[in-house]
C-alpha cells in the first residue's frame, strides 16, 4: 500500500508547489498603443481600429493594457512612436505602461482605384524584455482585412507565452482532483483497501519496544 500512496502523494505535492510557484509569478502585461492609417475616410479608420483591436479579445483585464490606458500613461511617447517605429520610441512606451509587450500598427492605403481600398502597412508586436520587435507586413484588399486580423491574432498574440496568464486556483484544484482520482482508481483495479496497512511481514512478529 505504502508503494502506492507515496508516490500519489509526491505527485501531489509536486503539483501544488509549482502551481504556488507559477501563481506568485507576475503577469507579462500588454500594451496596445493604437494604428495610424492615411488616405482613407474616418470611417475606415475607425472600423480598421476596432477589427485591430479585437485581436486582444479574451485577455485577461490584469493583462491587457486598451488604447485609452495606454494614451493616458503614455501620450507624447504614442505621438513618437507614431512618428517613426523604432525600438527606442517602443521601449518608452513598455518603461511608461510597465509592459513587456507593446503593440502598434502603421498603415496606408495604396489602392490606384478610388473605388477599391488597398491596406499596406506594417503591425509590430515588440517585447521589452528583449529589446526586439516583430513585424508583420501588411498588404491587403480591405474587404479581405477580416481575414488578415486572424492570421495576426495567431501569429502575434496566441503565440506569446502561456506565463502571460499563469494557472489559476481553480485549475490546478482540478489537477489534483485528477491525479486523486487516477490514483484511487487504480488502487481498486488492483484490489488496495485505501486504509489497508502495511503488506505481510513474512509470518515474523511485530517489533516493540521495550
Amino acid at each position: 500500500m505504502k508503494m502506492i500512496i507515496k508516490p500519489l502523494l509526491i505527485i501531489l505535492a509536486s503539483c501544488l508547489l509549482f502551481g504556488q510557484e507559477k501563481s506568485n509569478k507576475p503577469a507579462s502585461k500588454i500594451a496596445y498603443a493604437g494604428i495610424k492609417i492615411e488616405n482613407v475616410e474616418p470611417w475606415v479608420k475607425k472600423e480598421l481600429s476596432r477589427k485591430m483591436e479585437s485581436i486582444f479579445n479574451g485577455l485577461n483585464k490584469d493583462v491587457f493594457i486598451p488604447l485609452e490606458t495606454v494614451e493616458t500613461l503614455a501620450q507624447s511617447e504614442v505621438q513618437e512612436l507614431f512618428v517613426e517605429v523604432t525600438d527606442s520610441s517602443l521601449q518608452k512606451v513598455a518603461d511608461k505602461t510597465d509592459s513587456k509587450y507593446v503593440f502598434v500598427g502603421i498603415f496606408n492605403n495604396v489602392s490606384p482605384d478610388d473605388r477599391r481600398i488597398m491596406i499596406q502597412g506594417n503591425f509590430y508586436r515588440y517585447n521589452s524584455e528583449l529589446k526586439s520587435k516583430f513585424r508583420y507586413e501588411v498588404l491587403k484588399y480591405y474587404e479581405r482585412m477580416n481575414d488578415e486580423v486572424l492570421v495576426i491574432k495567431k501569429q502575434l498574440v496566441d503565440s506569446i507565452p502561456a506565463a502571460t496568464t499563469p494557472p489559476s486556483l481553480r485549475n490546478m484544484i482540478i489537477v489534483f482532483g485528477t491525479v486523486l482520482i487516477v490514483g484511487i482508481f487504480f488502487m481498486t483495479l488492483t484490489g488496495t483497501s485505501i486504509f489497508a496497512e502495511g503488506g505481510n511481514s513474512g509470518g515474523l512478529p511485530t517489533p516493540t519496544e521495550n
